[in-house]
């Protein structure tokens, strides 16, 4: 079969313009919002939409941090936090919960893998006010361990799931050679299958973390005051605040909002993939 240079030409360009205008219509409205958190009030209300700045200001950020705005700086650090003890929480229990499911023959194993599935189903609305009733019992309401406790029933049977197929993509060899050679079945974990399934794990907290990050639902009816309110909760607020609306400062408070999953992504969106592809295995 002879080689034509020119034959896939007009293919690749037509996939490439098919690639621009889902890039343009995914990344155009986050672009206008950056845009628009740089442009006084007077800018962003005019009849013809333009992305030019003719006077730049910060403003718009200093009201979104400012103890006198938005405040998010408080909510910034309510947020980090629970989703920190998530994402930490749920590396390390997923973790020792898959790879017991992968390594370990019990009664009932593959039912358990199943439920962890089928839990899914059940979150949200539908167990949200049970969700109330138990952390108004423990005493926990209006707290950030009310929150974490929420995200771990949210995110946890998803994680020990994937987790489970991460560690059966590590051959059973390496596992067995560190166990001749005299380490305990704990200490095989830790320093063979651990480090193997180290993207795994990093893609398991990163969803966790992700998940802690974007929530509203939960937030709304377990926590109202400042020390434990998150960002999502913030932004809402925003929208009336002192009942007008700043839309100078919801632009910016947006990009405060979005900025560190985004500087996340661009730092470890290597091993994200490899953890992702790496469990792309039959459990």
């Amino acid at each position: 079969m002879s080689f034509r240079p020119g034959r896939g030409v007009p293919k690749a360009l037509g996939h490439l313009g098919v690639l621009v205008l889902l890039m343009a219509f995914t990344l155009g409205p986050f672009a206008w919002v950056v845009v628009s958190s740089f442009k006084p009030s007077t800018e962003i209300f005019t009849r013809t939409p333009r992305w030019t700045i003719d006077a730049p200001t910060l403003r718009n950020y200093e009201w979104a941090m400012g103890p006198t705005g938005a405040r998010l700086g408080v909510y910034l650090y309510n947020t980090v936090a629970t989703a920190t003890a998530v994402a930490a929480l749920v590396g390390v229990i997923a973790a020792m919960g898959g790879y017991a499911l992968s390594r370990y023959v019990f009664p009932g194993r593959e039912w358990i893998a199943v439920a962890l599935l089928l839990s899914q189903m059940f979150q949200g609305p539908p167990v949200m006010i049970a969700w109330y009733r138990m952390v108004s019992l423990l005493g926990l309401l209006n707290t950030k361990a009310s929150l974490v406790l929420a995200y771990l029933g949210l995110t946890l049977p998803i994680g020990v799931w994937l987790m489970r197929g991460f560690f059966s993509s590590v051959p059973r060899e390496l596992e067995e050679a560190a166990l001749v050679d005299g380490c305990t079945p704990f200490g095989a974990f830790r320093r063979i299958m651990v480090p193997l399934a180290l993207p795994g794990l990093l893609a398991t907290s990163l969803y966790a973390f992700i998940v802690a990050w974007n929530d509203y639902q939960y937030a709304l009816i377990l926590v109202s005051s400042d020390r434990a309110k998150t960002v999502q909760l913030g932004l809402s607020e925003l929208l009336t605040f002192f009942g007008q609306t700043n839309w100078g400062g919801v632009m910016a408070s947006a990009v405060i909002v979005t900025l560190p999953i985004v500087v996340i992504f661009v730092l470890i969106q290597r091993l994200l993939v490899e953890g992702i592809t790496a469990g792309a295995v039959k459990a």
